[in-house]
């Protein structure tokens, strides 16, 4: 079996974290590029398009809710053969993410692995309302 092609926002990821590149340039890339987001079903898809999508969340003491999403295909089918309640997942297109995930809710990348990031909620609504306008 060959060796998964490491997508760009993995990498960028990865150089962050080695203090190689920002975080700006970072985030830009993370959210530039697809992310494999687990769910508890298939999504509900109308004339081609997601219309419906029941994501896996983590939630924290605090109340805060979470989307878990990961940047390498191989760590989300890990993700989903160790959780298989959670049996599914979605390649998708990093922007169609921020435009979907729900206000008030924060990203956690690569649950539980070495490259593991958290977009805190309160830094995602802000990159959501000065990068995306929304």
């Amino acid at each position: 079996m060959s060796e998964e092609e490491v997508p760009a926002s993995h990498q960028a990821l990865r150089l962050c974290k080695l203090g190689r590149m920002s975080g700006k340039d970072m985030i830009e890339a993370v959210v530039a590029g697809r992310m494999y987001v687990p769910t508890t079903d298939l999504p509900e898809i109308t004339e081609g398009r997601i219309t419906g999508w029941r994501p896996v969340t983590a939630s924290k003491a605090d109340g805060s809710q979470w989307l878990l999403a990961f940047t390498l295909r191989s760590l989300v089918g890990a993700y989903c053969d160790a959780n298989p309640h959670h049996g599914f997942y979605m390649e998708i297109d990093g922007p169609w993410v921020m435009r979907n995930v729900p206000d008030g809710w924060g990203i956690v990348f690569n649950l539980r692995t070495e490259d593991m990031l958290e977009w805190s909620p309160a830094g995602l609504a802000k990159y959501r309302k000065d990068v995306l306008g929304l």
